[in-house]
């Protein structure tokens, strides 16, 4: 917590007043605060005849006698601090107790889990992720400091063969559950089973090395995912019917990975002017309290957040945090690249997305890239061409039409 807070916070808990002094002696007004040791802050000045500032409640108090020396007059604009606020309560005690008795009820909901989100999944259906989750304890309703989140993760692995990796964290009232799915290697079809191999994906047949069953593609062949490459069917003039067979071998072929992406020649980039401007809160749970509502006096700015909590020990605290916003004024500034430089982003951008695509075994044959620009925005197109082994094999219907 920084030093300027600790001293806002300092003077709210002791309290403090807004003050209008009005004199002709303004200058010896201060002076004689000084020598006694009272604390001015925030002093302005109105005119040639009046100031404004603060003063805590104490030093309020003692400026009876300086004010007749100098020859002042003293009023009261504003009264704040905790002092004057529990003075108001006092007059209304069931108001007290009902802030009392909120407080503790939203500390007490604070411990409890109203919601999961699930995120990660793309072949697994969220319900049966919830579903195993509630079954583990992990729900809502229940008591986040009675949770063991490694023991969770742990069970999840075993009872769910899909998943590769999880990861749980629980934030105030929302547990954030993120998963990573296995790569599902493909079935493993008996050598006894007839079976056919088709095409894993779209590509031009290069080669096709057939160990059991009747190749039904030469190279030159166009061919799409699905298509059967090597038949477990096999047909002859002189058999009497037709015999299932167990098909298996390698079949290369072309395939092409594309990706495009595009980048902006001309980007707007926000530069710090020096001015700053700050603005702190308190969040209790889910409900923030701002302690200085002013309004943020840039158009444009950056703005960077620090978050603390400071009643926090290991992983069990309140949930309070004091969350400081600092605004920088800043300027927008055009900043033009250089049509190399973005060829070279969009190029490395762009390959490294295709060659978590391709398999490490697959061999890559060509790359093509082609650039167009309209609108001040580049625009970039790889085309990967690579020689991999399409064969997949595919259980025969036998009897299903």
């Amino acid at each position: 917590m920084d030093t300027l807070l600790i001293l806002k916070l300092w003077n709210y808990m002791r309290g403090y007043v807004n003050i209008r002094i009005e004199g002709l002696a303004l200058e010896r007004f201060i002076n004689l605060c000084i020598a006694k040791g009272i604390y001015l802050w925030d002093i302005q000045r109105i005119n040639h005849t009046a100031l404004e500032g603060k003063v805590s409640i104490k030093g309020f108090k003692e400026l009876r006698g300086i004010v007749k020396k100098a020859g002042c007059r003293v009023s009261i604009k504003r009264k704040n601090g905790y002092p004057f606020w529990i003075h108001k309560l006092k007059k209304r005690k069931m108001l007290l107790v009902g802030a009392f008795f909120c407080f503790t009820l939203l500390i007490f909901s604070s411990t409890f889990i109203f919601s999961i989100e699930v995120s990660g999944n793309h072949q697994l259906e969220r319900g049966k992720i919830i579903g195993i989750l509630n079954d583990l304890g992990l729900k809502p309703g229940a008591n986040r400091y009675k949770i063991n989140i490694k023991d969770i993760e742990t069970q999840m692995l075993l009872d769910m063969e899909e998943l590769a990796w999880v990861g749980i964290e629980i934030k105030g009232i929302k547990a954030r559950v993120e998963i990573a799915e296995k790569r599902l290697a493909p079935d493993i079809i008996d050598k006894n089973t007839p079976c056919n191999v088709v095409a894993s994906k779209k590509g031009v047949i290069e080669k096709v090395i057939a160990r059991n069953g009747d190749p039904k593609v030469s190279e030159g062949d166009i061919v799409k995912e699905g298509d059967i490459l090597i038949s477990g069917i096999i047909e002859r003039d002189f058999m009497e019917t037709d015999k299932y067979v167990h098909s298996y071998g390698e079949v290369f072929a072309k395939t092409y990975y594309e990706g495009m992406e595009s980048k902006n020649l001309i980007e707007i980039k926000k530069e710090k002017t020096g001015k700053t401007f700050k603005r702190r809160m308190f969040k209790f749970g889910n409900l923030e309290l701002s302690i200085n509502n002013a309004e943020i006096p840039y158009n444009t700015y950056i703005l960077e957040k620090e978050s603390k909590k400071p009643f926090q020990w290991r992983n069990i605290g309140l949930p309070v945090e004091i969350i400081i916003e600092e605004y920088y004024e800043a300027v927008e500034i055009e900043e033009k690249i250089s049509e190399p430089e973005a060829e070279k982003a969009i190029h490395s951008k762009v390959i490294n997305q295709l060659l978590k695509e391709i398999p490490l075994e697959a061999e890559i044959l060509d790359t093509k890239i082609n650039f167009t620009t309209q609108d001040d925005i580049l625009y970039g197109k790889v085309i990967i061409e690579v020689l991999e082994n399409i064969a997949q094999q595919k259980r025969l219907q036998i009897g299903v039409d």
